[in-house]
């Protein structure tokens, strides 16, 4: 039932007359539930609670698919812009990008180098870059893309595998072949509308393949982001982590912006890494069409919006 919503909300949002809809009323709608701003002044206040109740946290400058050059480009610096702001407010800078938002749909040469000046300038900053994973026509681009930034001067660079993915398995185990011990992968479960073909359907398999993928990464020496609000994935995860004597160092619970605010207090009481992925810019409807989709409880937000 679960996947009949999700598949429902996904296919409703690429709708024109939706989106524009969407667009025209959003934070009326509630996108101001899971995006902390348009702006990164908008969003500092939000970022400070989070880093006073001692949550980390990783910042999304929204944005994905570019149709040309020039607005890569723009892309390019805003993320640049918020790597700089965050250093200037005495925050660590640790960002994540969607590759096609630098160009990686137009021009591999122009992402390679939009994303790689991003990453050195976050590393310089004391921080890092997560080069997030889209829909499965980007996988090969963007692991080619990961080792052409690590290359070009920003080893720390890191990235995203979705468990629901037939091909995922294959390629963590060359992905932790190419990287050194210690390196880091965020795992997830998988958020776009894929086909049998591509992807695992039932949730029950997208469970198991994401522990699978957690424990084979840690066993391999990786940093690994476990980045789900599934308690009882959470629950299995850190108990392997726990048996397995895997060092605080070496893994985060990363849990979304205005997603069980309560659940991530109570990690962080108990004692676990917890980083908050915060989402900001004026290019919400993908993510928030993703957040809805995700649980039919995300879905009261916009009935609120409507009617509250």
């Amino acid at each position: 039932m679960l996947n009949l919503y999700r598949r429902a909300v996904l296919g409703a949002a690429g709708v024109p007359g939706v989106e524009t809809l969407a667009r025209r009323h959003g934070w009326r709608f509630g996108v101001g539930r899971f995006v902390a701003g348009e702006t990164l002044a908008d969003a500092l206040p939000a970022l400070r609670a989070l880093t006073d109740d001692g949550r980390r946290v990783l910042v999304d400058v929204l944005g994905e698919y570019v149709r040309d050059v020039e607005a890569a480009r723009a892309m390019g610096a805003a993320v640049a812009a918020t790597v700089a702001g965050l250093a200037e407010a005495g925050m660590t800078p640790v960002v994540s990008v969607k590759p096609t938002q630098l160009g990686l749909g137009l021009d591999p040469a122009l992402a390679r180098d939009l994303a790689g000046g991003v990453a050195r300038a976050a590393e310089q900053a004391g921080g890092r870059v997560c080069l997030d994973m889209e829909d499965h026509r980007y996988v090969d681009r963007t692991l080619a893309l990961l080792a052409d930034v690590r290359a070009d001067g920003a080893p720390h660079t890191s990235t995203v595998l979705q468990a629901y993915l037939h091909r995922t398995p294959a390629d963590l185990v060359a992905l932790l072949a190419a990287s050194p011990a210690g390196s880091e992968v965020r795992i997830v479960k998988g958020a776009y509308h894929e086909g049998a073909d591509v992807a695992l359907q039932e949730l029950p398999a997208i469970r198991r393949a994401f522990v699978a993928a957690c424990e084979t990464a840690w066993r391999a020496g990786a940093r690994v982001n476990v980045a789900t609000h599934d308690e009882g994935l959470i629950l299995e995860t850190t108990a392997f982590a726990r048996g397995a004597a895997v060092a605080a160092d070496r893994y985060e619970l990363q849990l979304l912006f205005g997603v069980k605010p309560a659940l991530q207090r109570r990690l962080v009481a108990e004692g676990h890494p917890v980083r908050v992925y915060v989402p900001i810019g004026a290019d919400w409807y993908g993510y928030f069409s993703r957040r809805l989709a995700e649980r039919p409880a995300n879905a009261a937000v916009v009935v609120r919006g409507l009617f509250g």
